[in-house]
């Protein structure tokens, strides 16, 4: 049901495509394709959106660019979106049911050396499974209506109930940031990867910290697995620019002191700032700094006194330097 389908371009398609083009492209420029993004069905992690989140993110997901495994590099993207729009295929139902509704989006991409591979990937049926990348709001508890990402209701997903299986009803899309291709995906039909927000944006990684309280093992999906390592890679890069920050703000503060001219010997100023925080580096650089512009700007030996400045030294211009 996933599977990427070559597009004839029309010339509504052309004129969708070229509000992304910097300039006019022809038919014969361009490559399109019609995909599957995801549906309404239930998914390998036993959630599934509703026909009003599918409806909301038709509308999000127009000129949003295509990738490769959820990694959001400019080298990484391969297509565009111009065109989206829910598709609803009754009678054929849900798993729990329901009409069957899918998210379909056509993509463009120019023909290009560049691209001659990945057209062939695509005409192959090769490379045609894909995932997105959503914020979504609210996943409810399908037995008891709880949103399972805030309060611990004690239902499992996949577990069933009175003859209902739990699953997230994923309700409230905020985002649709990129879709990829990928080998794996959530959904069976299509595949998702999804982040979550309640109030404040807390991402995938950020709500499983939330969530485990490091009380017996936790399965993880693959995609899962992936924003964790993200989340954890993004973490590392930020603590080694926190500390090439304070590194800088140490010899800065360093520097601050010794033309302070407190007497404190440079030696005995690096051993002091090195077990302070960013937050009384700063506060320390401040104090140093105060007491050098007591004494700077340093006079020349020659200057008259303090009290004869102002008319009589303009008059005299450079005399006080005379010797």
């Amino acid at each position: 049901m996933n599977k990427i389908e070559k597009q004839a371009v029309s010339a509504e398609d052309l004129a969708l495509i070229n509000g992304y083009t910097r300039k006019d492209l022809t038919a014969e420029e361009v490559y399109t394709f019609s995909v599957v993004l995801c549906d309404n069905d239930i998914d390998r992690d036993f959630e599934y959106f509703t026909a009003e989140t599918l409806e909301e993110l038709s509308k999000m997901f127009v000129g949003v660019t295509g990738i490769y495994d959820h990694n959001p590099t400019a080298k990484n993207q391969v297509a565009r979106i111009y065109s989206c729009q829910v598709e609803n295929l009754s009678p054929k139902k849900t798993a729990y049911g329901q009409d069957y509704i899918r998210l379909v989006a056509k993509a463009y991409l120019p023909i290009c050396e560049a691209n001659r591979d990945i057209i062939a990937m695509l005409d192959s049926g090769i490379q045609k499974e894909v995932s997105v990348g959503c914020g979504i709001e609210e996943c409810v508890c399908s037995v008891c209506g709880e949103d399972m990402r805030i309060h611990e209701c004690g239902h499992v997903k996949g577990e069933s109930y009175g003859g209902v299986v739990c699953c997230g009803v994923l309700k409230n899309p905020i985002d649709a940031y990129e879709w990829s291709f990928t080998a794996v995906p959530a959904q069976r039909k299509a595949g998702v990867i999804k982040s979550f927000c309640k109030g404040e944006r807390y991402g995938l990684a950020e709500n499983f910290f939330k969530k485990y309280h490091g009380k017996g093992d936790v399965t993880m999906s693959a995609e899962e697995v992936e924003s964790l390592k993200s989340y954890i890679e993004n973490l590392r890069e930020k603590a080694e620019e926190s500390g090439r920050y304070k590194a800088f703000l140490e010899l800065e503060t360093v520097k601050s002191g010794i033309t302070a001219k407190l007497g404190i010997e440079s030696d005995l100023l690096e051993s002091m700032v090195k077990g302070l925080s960013v937050e009384e580096l700063v506060r320390l650089k401040e104090i140093f700094e105060k007491k050098t512009a007591e004494i700077l700007p340093i006079r020349p030996q020659t200057v008259r006194g303090a009290e004869e400045f102002g008319s009589a030294r303009k008059e005299e211009g450079n005399g006080a330097f005379n010797i």
